[in-house]
């Protein structure tokens, strides 16, 4: 596979994984909150494990697509600086984000098709429910030492314009915070809620899909001479 159609791939993995995770998310339906009472964790089990089986596998094929996509990302980065150690973590980043993901979605699938297998363990599904959503947040870390890498090699390499540098310092910011949400009891800020959920899941999808573009309309054809070039409209 030639190197401009390695990135283009790349680029089109950044899409489709943005693409499967938002329908996953939408057959996952409106997913408890902590500080929701016990038994509508429960209830949502009973009531959602195909819907949690479905939205589980498009999240796992969400999550290979990402990591594709990470990989075709450092390798623009290291083609471009070669001595530079910022693709090497921003690969690591995507490898442990993906494997958290991938390990949080298969134990929460597991989790309901075993309680919903087994009537008598719903009562205990709040605790392992709220479990995973901790750990989601959690997980919040990685994905902010990601993005960080990720600004730190575009302004080292000048691979894509300086403004994308920027936007993934905020999302590494804003993920950064969404995981001190940990120490909150109650309202917007509670983990899992849409605030700690979805502003920086937007941001970080939005993020991708613009790299993503990028990666599609350049192909990173200037790497072939070693040579750092920003991606986007050429100035006169």
């Amino acid at each position: 596979m030639g190197e401009r159609h390695e990135m283009r791939w790349g680029g089109l993995a950044g899409i489709a994984a943005v693409v499967f995770a938002a329908v996953g998310r939408i057959v996952l339906g409106r997913m408890p909150r902590l500080t929701d009472p016990a038994g509508v964790v429960t209830m949502y089990l009973a009531t959602h494990r195909a819907q949690i089986m479905w939205g589980t596998i498009l999240y796992a094929i969400g999550i290979a697509l990402f990591l594709w996509f990470g990989a075709a990302l450092s390798t623009a980065f290291r083609r471009a600086d070669e001595d530079s150690d910022a693709p090497t973590v921003v690969l690591a980043g995507f490898i442990v984000v993906s494997a958290l993901a991938f390990m949080a979605f298969s134990a929460f699938a597991g989790m309901t098709y075993a309680m919903t297998e087994y009537r008598a363990l719903l009562l205990f599904a709040p605790a392992p429910y709220a479990t995973m959503t901790v750990l989601g947040t959690v997980g919040g870390v990685a994905t902010a030492l990601t993005f960080a890498a990720i600004a730190v090699a575009i302004a080292r390499t000048h691979v894509f314009p300086r403004w994308m540098a920027l936007f993934a310092g905020i999302v590494a910011v804003v993920r950064l915070l969404a995981a001190f949400t940990l120490g909150v009891t109650g309202g917007v800020l509670v983990p899992g809620g849409w605030l700690e959920t979805y502003v920086p899941g937007i941001l970080a999808a939005l993020w991708i899909l613009t790299a993503s573009g990028l990666l599609i309309q350049e192909h990173v054809p200037a790497l072939r001479m070693r040579a750092p070039r920003v991606m986007g409209p050429h100035r006169a």
